[in-house]
């Protein structure tokens, strides 16, 4: 169902859940196509967004990360021009804003952060260009103190990628699957099956398992309630133990693109998406469709859809099991301003 209406449209944002039970949104591009500083927050209880502090630059294909301090470390990102950023800068949920924190060893958009067991949050991957394939992608990590506000250099990536599936897992470890690679000598993007895992006390990473062939570009991965991670769009999910890539039953739908996807209280998975497999189908109009999928039967369920086909919105697990869809970009439309609320 719909909910309050966000005072930006946006798409490419981040939304994060905070401490107090508030979803902060930030960042994005605008219907107009600017890239937006604006930040917002959304209140379940009333179910109204409310401006707050903005960036000190506007910000898309960023990194948005939930310290255990209860701050939020915005990272990296790009305003469209040839170059990202190195800068970060941190979100104080009490004062309602923002401040400069330690810049990267180097520029990153579409990377990876994940929030390590000690509180330090790792960055790793992501392109120097968003569209020039004269930039190569990027192989290096680094690791960010939050007591220090400084950024040291970590092991690296074996694949250089951009706009990889990456969680933590239940060892400490992390995983980083799937995104693309380019050489920055002009040449198209290459999509990668490969994975690694990051070892946070040796500040290596070491190759796993491939995945199999799929979907172009991984959804969100999901940590299931058994350790195992399900990747939605690519209908695999990776079991540490194992260290192998297995098959989810099929969609119940054919020609289907799944472009985000959330694991609700209950242990099942939420993901949406479009019958047209390909947003740049324009020959396809896209229809809403919305999934469930279950881990005791490794299979798929249609549930029901949201109001527009969306890509780049976000999708926000309540503190009361419900799911928030804010703004993204929709076919003829543009970046949108809408929220929904999926009720399980």
């Amino acid at each position: 169902m719909n909910t309050g209406t966000l005072n930006v449209p946006r798409n490419g944002h981040t939304a994060t859940q905070l401490e107090n039970g508030l979803v902060l949104v930030v960042g994005g591009k605008s219907s107009n196509g600017t890239i937006v500083a604006s930040a917002e927050l959304y209140d379940p209880a009333t179910g109204k967004w409310t401006v707050t502090g903005s960036m000190s630059v506007g910000r898309t294909a960023f990194t948005a990360t939930l310290l255990q301090n209860g701050e939020v470390l915005v990272a990296g990102g790009s305003d469209y021009a040839i170059n990202c950023y190195a800068t970060a800068e941190l979100y104080n949920p009490s004062t309602g804003q923002w401040k400069l924190t330690g810049s990267m060893t180097r520029q990153r958009c579409l990377h990876s952060a994940t929030l390590l067991p000690n509180g330090d949050v790792l960055v790793s991957g992501g392109a120097n260009s968003i569209y020039d394939y004269s930039k190569p992608t990027v192989n290096s990590s680094e690791v960010y103190n939050p007591s220090t506000g400084e950024w040291t250099a970590t092991g690296s990536l074996n694949d250089s990628r951009a706009s990889a599936a990456t969680l933590l897992l239940e060892s400490g470890e992390v995983l980083t699957a799937g995104g693309y690679s380019n050489a920055g000598n002009g040449a198209a993007n290459t999509y990668l099956t490969s994975a690694e895992l990051y070892n946070p006390s040796t500040g290596a990473w070491s190759l796993t398992t491939s995945m199999s062939p799929g979907a172009s570009l991984p959804t969100t991965p999901d940590l299931l309630s058994e350790g195992d991670v399900l990747i939605a769009n690519d209908h695999q999910f990776y079991d540490p133990t194992t260290a192998t890539w297995t098959a989810t039953g099929a969609i119940p739908l054919v020609s289907v693109a799944l472009t985000n996807a959330t694991i609700l209280d209950n242990g099942e998975v939420l993901a949406t998406g479009s019958q047209c497999k390909s947003s740049k189908d324009y020959s396809c109009t896209p229809t809403p469709v919305a999934f469930l999928y279950s881990v005791s039967g490794n299979s798929w369920s249609q549930t029901g859809s949201m109001n527009y086909v969306a890509s780049y919105e976000t999708m926000t697990l309540l503190p009361s099991g419900e799911v928030l869809v804010a703004g993204g970009n929709s076919r003829g439309i543009g970046a949108l301003s809408s929220a929904e609320l999926y009720t399980p």
